[in-house]
Formats: structure tokens, sequence, C-alpha cells
């Protein structure tokens, strides 16, 4: 194995769930989710030759993975309408209850409905901010400065808590 190869497995092996998670949240079926994963796949191979260590790789690695899902969701727009989209958690697992699995479904489909309600660019805060990233590396894959992001993400939970607390 080539040392390029070994370096992207190196980062596939730790950065492979938050991509999937992203996969996830942007596509619905598991075909698309595929898809998406290979562009962003194929677009990191691209993009590794070129990482320096200016920031970190979780960094970089999310900011490719973002870029590509963001040009993936404009061109899905293009093809298709939000509301056609279905929602399937396939990491419950099978061994778990119905009733629970029922309401681990249910949640799920609720928190992506008021993920895909957002504008895209809040839908990415977000989504890093899930993903444990700091304000400062949230500002390096959005290109927004710490401070902006600070401000929307904090006005955003404001706006998801008196979502929350409408009947």
């Amino acid at each position: 194995m080539s040392s390029e190869a070994a370096r992207f497995e190196a980062v596939l092996s730790r950065h492979r769930p938050s991509i999937a998670r992203l996969c996830r949240h942007h596509e619905a079926s598991a075909e698309a989710r595929r898809d998406l994963e290979q562009e962003i796949l194929v677009a990191l191979w691209r993009a590794l030759a070129t990482f320096r260590g200016d920031c970190a790789e979780k960094t970089f690695v999310l900011r490719v993975a973002h870029n590509v899902a963001v040009t993936h969701v404009a061109r899905s727009a293009r093809a298709r309408s939000l509301d056609a989209l279905t929602v399937a958690d396939p990491s419950t697992s099978p061994a778990a209850p119905p009733d629970q699995a029922f309401d681990h479904r249910a949640e799920i489909a609720r928190i992506e409905r008021r993920l895909r309600a957002m504008d895209l660019a809040s839908q990415q805060l977000v989504l890093l901010a899930l993903e444990g990233c700091t304000t400062g590396e949230i500002a390096e894959v959005t290109g927004l400065t710490p401070t902006n992001v600070t401000t929307r993400l904090s006005r955003l939970r404001q706006a998801l808590a008196q979502e929350q607390e409408e009947p």
C-alpha cells in the first residue's frame, strides 16, 4: 500500500463516522447517502495531497465534506423537492424493544425535520456543533469569524428552544 493510500485510510479511520453522520443528514435514502459519501471520499482523496497542517485534520476533513455536501444538496434540490425526503435511522439496533426503537426513530425524524427546515448555512453550523467542533474549528470550516459563529449558534439555540416551547 502506498504512503498516500495509508494516509488516506488513517484519515478515514478517524473521521468516517462524522462523514457518515453528515451524509445521513443530507440524504434520506441509502443509495443517495452512498453516492454523497463517495463524492466526499473522492474529494478528500484529491484534497489530502494539499493538506499542509495549517489547521486541524478534523477541520480539514469536515471542510471538504461540508463543501461537497453543499454542492450535492444544491444539485439535488433542483432534481427533487425536500418534501419527498423520508427519514430513516439505520443505526437503530434491531435488538432494541420495538417501542423504544419507534421512539428513537420518531425523535431522529423530528430532529431531521427541524434541521431541514433551516437554511443551509444554519444546518451546517448546527451539524458541525453536533460533531463537537469548537467555535474556531467551525469558523475555519465555514469561513465565518468565531464571533459570527458564536452569535449565529446562540440565535439558533434560542429559536429551537422557542419552537420547543410552542404547543
